[in-house]
């Protein structure tokens, strides 16, 4: 097998220029377990947005610096966030296969302003 072929197939990158970034940095999903007294006794399972706007970006919606599409799914995905302007935007929780949560901290003089990100995909194979 040919080492430079392998991985140059298993290391693949994306450059998606641009992102505007509006959901809020405190966001999250939360799971809850709630019980109900009486006849008869019931466990309910529940999931619920908390405080805040999710934005969820799906890799099937980023274009890359030459204007190709992404992949539908990238394994093993690591997202770099490169700041564009003075709001600071992060991560929410772990990217999936699928894409990947991002918000915005809303604190200060930047309250209603959009961040403006470049993000670095990179899909890296784990031994």
């Amino acid at each position: 097998m040919n080492l430079t072929l392998e991985y140059l197939k298993t290391n693949r990158k994306w450059l998606a220029p641009n992102l505007i970034v509006w959901g809020d940095a405190d966001a999250c999903s939360a799971r809850l377990l709630m019980t109900e007294t009486g006849t008869p006794h019931r466990v309910v399972f529940a999931a619920d947005d908390i405080s805040g706007l999710n934005q969820t970006i799906l890799y099937s919606d980023l274009v890359d610096v030459n204007g190709n599409a992404l992949p539908d799914q990238i394994a093993n995905p690591i997202i770099i966030i490169i700041p564009r302007n003075q709001i600071h935007c992060f991560l929410i929780g772990r990217p999936s296969s699928n894409g990947f949560k991002i918000g915005k901290n809303e604190s200060g003089a930047n309250y209603n302003c959009d961040g403006l990100v470049d993000i670095l995909i990179m899909e890296v194979d784990l031994p």
